[in-house]
């Protein structure tokens, strides 16, 4: 029983230390692919290019698909693991567009004649979140391929959204004081 302390603290390091550690390669594996932040990139990025995921797993289209009697049981699971694999092209790109937009929050941070470290802990709040959503979505592709029903992408879709217009205010806020 007095051992007991040591081994819940022992198991709660080792857990958190493999979360920082898939958190810092999910950030390695954005960069090793040559995806830094581009002012010009960014100038014609937008968020809404994601909404299209809201209606991937939402079954609205199965349930159309049945009601229409347009094939047999096997087209309809091909026609659900189709949509799960676009729905994790449409997550590797936006966790890729979102690191690329971190990475430019932190440049904007670092390269502002201001001191802007509040926006610090914000910034690392909103990856957290962020991530956590991305585990939530990639478990409902899990439940998905199970047969269940999943929610849709719009948790993820708003934190990238609330990252970009925060970045965007930003870079304005920026822009007007170096005029």
């Amino acid at each position: 029983m007095i051992y007991f302390p040591f081994v819940v603290g022992a198991v709660g390091s080792i857990i958190f230390l493999v979360l920082l550690s898939r958190l810092s390669s999910g950030a390695r594996r954005g960069s090793r692919r040559g995806e830094s932040f581009d002012p010009e990139w960014f100038e014609t990025f937008s968020a809404f290019r994601y909404l299209p995921m809201r209606r991937l797993l939402n079954g609205n289209d199965e349930a159309y698909l049945q009601g229409q009697n347009l094939g047999c049981r096997m087209s309809l699971r091909a026609f659900r693991a189709e949509r799960r694999q676009l729905f994790r092209i449409y997550l590797e790109d936006l966790r890729s567009d979102f690191y690329r937009l971190s990475l430019g929050a932190k440049q904007a941070i670092l390269n502002s004649a201001d001191d802007h470290s509040h926006h610090v802990e914000t910034l690392l709040s909103l990856e957290w979140r962020f991530q956590k959503t991305l585990w939530r979505a990639k478990a409902g592709l899990v439940l998905h391929a199970c047969g269940w029903s999943v929610s849709d992408a719009s948790d993820l879709i708003d934190v990238l959204q609330h990252f970009e217009f925060s970045l965007r205010e930003a870079y304005l806020a920026q822009n007007e004081s170096a005029v």
